[in-house]
């Protein structure tokens, strides 16, 4: 991007950010990838489902699903487009990822827009392209969480269909009744092991085995 381009979208985001409201609940939805996976010009953000961007959709599924929730969008690529689609709203920022460092990256370019507006609460991480998310989704996640008394918690999806045809990363967890989050592989990885060698993961003093076939 030049210098030119960065000026203007550092512009329009602070044009199109509003002041958050006195909720201590505020969702940070990453927004600025590059979606090379789909071969599109078009941001993968900005592809729609039913005439609506996966961006607004999780936005929806967020305004709709909690009560009074902030909001900050980490734009990046084709920034100046999915700010358009948003546009100015009330208690939503926009934060712009200048660099593409990655998602960890791209929560600390949004934390650092909340500063000052929210010191302790409920921070939610969602990726822009889930369009499928809704609100009923949101509103139980939130209701499963507060009631765990867990400082952290991952929302996942289970895939129905031919493993072999979903490309996202695998979500592994503990054996056993926990089921405790202890990884993300993604697919390319899990297919590049060898398929006579346990994969192990060490969690919490245990070590726990996983043949290839159960990864995939």
């Amino acid at each position: 991007m030049s210098d030119n381009n960065n000026s203007e979208i550092y512009t329009k985001a602070k044009e199109y950010s509003t002041k958050f409201n006195s909720s201590n609940e505020v969702a940070i939805i990453l927004a600025a990838g590059h979606g090379k996976r789909i071969k599109s010009q078009t941001s993968k953000m900005l592809h729609k489902i039913w005439e609506i961007s996966t961006v607004e959709r999780v936005y929806n599924a967020c305004r709709h699903g909690i009560e009074n929730i902030n909001s900050v969008i980490v734009v990046g690529i084709k920034a100046l487009d999915v700010m358009d689609v948003i546009g100015k709203r009330g208690s939503n920022k926009f934060a712009f990822q200048e660099h593409q460092n990655g998602t960890g990256h791209a929560v600390q370019v949004a934390l650092k827009e909340i500063m000052g507006d929210l010191s302790d609460g409920i921070v939610y991480v969602l990726p822009g392209d889930m369009g499928l998310l809704d609100d009923s989704s949101m509103k139980k996640f939130r209701t499963d969480f507060i009631s765990s008394n867990n400082d952290m918690m991952v929302l996942t999806g289970i895939y129905k269909g031919d493993p072999m045809q979903n490309s996202y990363g695998r979500i592994i967890r503990t054996k056993g009744s926990n089921g405790n989050v202890v990884q993300i592989i993604e697919f390319k990885d899990i297919l590049a092991l060898p398929d006579e060698i346990p994969y192990q993961i060490s969690y919490r003093n245990k070590t726990y085995s996983y043949t290839k076939k159960e990864l995939i």
